[in-house]
């Protein structure tokens, strides 16, 4: 069985689970933002294998997930720890454009009906907060999103709020039924239709199938062209349409299942998984990352197709040690571990979508522990350079939300910390976490040609070392091979011995920031022993740059 169990960490202590009972706010004090946002010019669309502006402009979401409207305390976990708007301007500083925020249905209907019940108080850390029911807190979150140039994707992470809801794997529960899925999101949809700060909404997080090797058809997320009650792909598409109509401007994310029969026809009632006793017949993939469907049973958006974008999830073996994490994995450098894990996962289960034409890509959740202990994390680590690698060499295609901010996140950890960090004011026992960003956030983080990072409002600015939307060039030089230096693997201007070492250093697992544009010296997507061998020939003089 393919699968992957997140395990948030919630505090149990008397004094941290107090709950706000009032419904009139303190007047709440946000982030101070030099320029006023407007409200609706930052909708996005898609063309081809791109997300584009309103001017057709290419964007690059690149961001990470943030939780805890999705779980009984109705707020951003890290509250807990520190000063919530001090942490929204270290994320935007730090060059986050995007936040993926996961809530429960029962807040968002509960919410459409005038109900607003209470967030766990963390006033001690958070005098502003004081007072703020769920609502009022979650638009508070978005006011300060807003002034620092960070855009939101609101993501259903399940249906009732529960810090294991995730776990479930469908969008209905008990009083949730599918009827209330899709009035919950069309009431949001028309609530912040004039709030260009969500851009877009993530219908489902993660549909699956029901736990142990037999799988259960009416309790599992399949993908066809059915009218069975656990068809992801009929509600995905009928309640991306029920949005629409009402918000025509919103991107719509969707994800994949968990498994997919062979022949492409749900046929079995039930089905065994087992990779000892079963039948064989269902490709497995992680939670959500199973898209191979769409080759048979597209979404259909009509004249909406262009606000469509899917979504697949991602990770590695300290997750759950998948098959693709075994055998030559353990031994292969990073370029020889990103071929294997594309032909064996990545191709087939959602890298088509974007290589065939059909649509972009948000992987909507990838990461994982990069410190500890583990036996399996020199191999995490190893997923996660070439994870990291993948995305760069499919940038403005593969878009991307990192698992997690939160310090929350007990099988992947967040870019908060209480281990080795940086310490950041308001952060109180936080620190950022440097190791994880550094090395796997930063090298696929949108830059401008100067090196800023590039936010997705064209009014304010990312944080504090960022620009606007389209006030700087935008550094294209992915998409224009004449611009590429091949054989420039330190990007230093020269071609020479320097980076022969870097590409070795690369090749061998070493952390180093390379161009890998200019290391595929012969342009066919991968960086490996050959453009090694072929760099050689050409400091001997013995061949031209690109090898074609």
């Amino acid at each position: 069985m393919k699968k992957k169990t997140k395990k948030f960490i919630s505090l149990s202590l008397a004094a941290l689970t107090a709950f706000s009972l009032l419904l009139a706010p303190a007047k709440p004090v946000y982030v101070e933002a030099a320029v006023e946002a407007e409200a609706n010019d930052d909708w996005l669309h898609v063309e081809g294998t791109n997300i584009v502006d309103k001017y057709g402009n290419k964007v690059w979401l690149t961001g990470a997930n943030w939780f805890g409207f999705n779980c009984r305390e109705r707020m951003l976990l890290d509250s807990y720890h520190s000063n919530i708007v001090a942490d929204i301007q270290m994320v935007a500083d730090k060059g986050i454009n995007v936040v993926r925020m996961p809530i429960a249905t029962d807040l968002l209907y509960a919410w459409s009906k005038g109900e607003y019940p209470p967030s766990t108080d963390t006033s001690y850390n958070n005098a502003d907060l004081a007072g703020l029911n769920s609502f009022e807190l979650f638009n508070f979150m978005l006011e300060n999103f807003k002034k620092v140039g960070i855009k939101v994707i609101l993501d259903v992470h399940s249906a009732e709020t529960d810090n294991q809801g995730h776990n479930y794997p469908l969008w209905f529960k008990g009083a949730i039924t599918e009827k209330v899925f899709k009035d919950a999101w069309v009431w949001v949809a028309n609530h912040y239709k004039n709030d260009d700060t969500i851009i877009g909404f993530d219908l489902k997080n993660e549909p699956h199938t029901n736990s142990g090797d037999l799988k259960i058809m009416s309790e599992s997320a399949i993908w066809d062209n059915s009218n069975r009650p656990t068809n992801w792909k009929r509600v995905a598409q009928e309640t991306a349409l029920a949005i629409l109509e009402v918000h025509p401007n919103a991107l719509i994310f969707v994800e994949g299942v968990e498994i997919y029969p062979k022949d492409g026809i749900w046929d079995d009632e039930t089905t065994n998984t087992s990779p000892w006793t079963g039948n064989d017949d269902y490709y497995g993939n992680w939670w959500g990352g199973n898209l191979r469907g769409v080759k048979d049973y597209p979404i259909d958006l009509g004249k909406h197709q262009k606000q469509l974008v899917y979504s697949p999830h991602d990770y590695g073996p300290l997750v759950f040690e998948q098959s693709w994490f075994k055998g030559e994995f353990v031994t292969a450098d990073d370029a020889k571990a990103k071929k294997i894990l594309y032909e064996q996962c990545w191709r087939d289960n959602w890298a088509y979508i974007m290589e065939d034409g059909i649509s972009p890509l948000l992987l909507g959740e990838w990461g994982g522990l990069t410190e500890g202990n583990d036996k399996l994390l020199d191999l995490n680590l190893k997923y996660l350079r070439s994870m990291r690698d993948y995305i760069l060499e499919n940038k403005y295609k593969l878009h991307h939300t990192l698992w997690c901010i939160n310090i929350d996140s007990a099988d992947t950890g967040g870019l908060f910390t209480r281990g080795e960090g940086t310490p950041f004011e308001g952060g109180r026992d936080l620190k950022w976490n440097d190791n994880k960003y550094d090395n796997y956030l930063l090298p696929v983080l949108w830059k401008n040609a100067d090196g800023k990072f590039q936010g997705l409002d064209h009014k304010i600015p990312l944080g504090r070392n960022g620009v606007p939307l389209g006030t700087t060039p935008i550094d294209d030089e992915d998409d224009d091979e004449d611009t590429v230096k091949y054989g420039d693997v330190n990007n230093d201007g020269d071609i020479n011995a320097l980076d022969i070492a870097a590409l070795k250093m690369y090749l061998l697992g070493v952390n180093q920031s390379i161009d890998l544009k200019a290391a595929d010296v012969n342009v066919d997507n991968s960086v490996d022993a050959i453009d090694f061998a072929l760099l050689k020939k050409y400091l001997l003089g013995a061949a031209t740059l690109p090898v074609k």
